[in-house]
């Protein structure tokens, strides 16, 4: 009875924190890019992306992000009216002008003593295609060339010192995205240890032995991490972050029954029913804890 009335415990506190999880916090992997500038002049830079969707009326905005912000109060008005009224070839700033699907990022970045400066931008309205626009503290505005984008996380490394003059005194500046399959490896290796990390610890809360169950609880883990992790990668790469998250998602079913069946017959020790359990509760621990630590963690 007593070890029931734990599983139940950790069962509602497990069903309790999915259901008080914020609007912005929500559990499922979000596609991001990810800008790291360098040899920036002054103490900040304005960033924002370019995409050549037509504007929405009423989009997401970053004015839209926070209850009350006043972006008009907080941003360089110069700077902001600048961005605002950037249209070339029909490509206008993503986070100013409107995202008809949310697109989380800050404008305003401050710059580092050493010239550096990190920008994120991360959700569901993160774009496929798009370039950079970056405005510095001078009013010059520098953009980038056309990105398409492969990896679930894109990392873009952006050397200011590189840029070229364009003669209106604004510049252009030649960029690419990082090996799109380092950055599924990082984030495989990210899964995988907050995987193990994660159901680990439940598979002792659980009262199973480490040393006689650790063969099926890192293979199959291993296993089914790969499988997901490749079939995003593939799924993003080939098609986009529509066709990702969806892999995503049928994916982490699959992986919930599989994992229940095999560690049903894998795991030593314990009746089926609390090894179908600890499956069960193991899935839903590490894809909330996992993917919540994801958004906020840059590769």
């Amino acid at each position: 009875m007593k070890t029931k009335a734990i599983f139940l415990c950790i069962c509602t506190l497990l069903t309790t924190q999915v259901f008080s999880l914020p609007a912005g916090a929500d559990t499922g992997p979000k596609p991001s890019i990810e800008i790291k500038c360098a040899n920036l002049p002054g103490s900040e830079v304005y960033i924002d992306l370019l995409i050549d969707s037509p504007p929405v009326d009423d989009g997401f905005t970053f004015g839209k992000m926070r209850q009350g912000f006043e972006p008009d109060k907080y941003y360089d008005k110069d700077k902001l009216n600048k961005l605002r009224n950037y249209c070339e070839d029909g490509w206008r700033p993503a986070l100013v002008t409107g995202t008809s699907a949310p697109l989380w990022g800050e404008l305003r970045c401050k710059v580092l003593p050493d010239g550096s400066v990190g920008a994120r931008f991360d959700y569901f309205g993160v774009p496929d295609r798009f370039k950079i626009l970056m405005a510095a503290e001078d009013g010059s505005l520098t953009v980038s060339n056309v990105i398409e984008r492969k990896a679930f996380n894109c990392v873009v490394n952006v050397d200011f010192s590189k840029r070229t003059a364009r003669g209106d005194g604004n510049y252009d500046i030649a960029v690419s995205e990082n090996n799109p399959a380092a950055q599924t490896a990082k984030q495989f290796a990210f899964t995988l240890s907050s995987t193990f990390i994660i159901e680990g610890l439940l598979l002792l809360l659980f009262g199973f032995s480490f040393k006689l169950n650790w063969k099926p609880f890192i293979f199959v883990n291993l296993g089914t991490q790969l499988v997901l992790n490749l079939l995003v990668a593939y799924a993003n790469f080939a098609s986009g972050t529509a066709l990702a998250l969806l892999a995503y998602l049928v994916s982490e079913i699959v992986i919930l029954i599989v994992e229940t069946i095999l560690f049903i017959f894998l795991l030593k020790q314990h009746s089926r029913w609390r090894r179908a359990l600890y499956a069960v509760v193991a899935n839903i621990a590490s894809f909330i804890a996992g993917f919540l630590l994801l958004g906020h963690v840059a590769f």
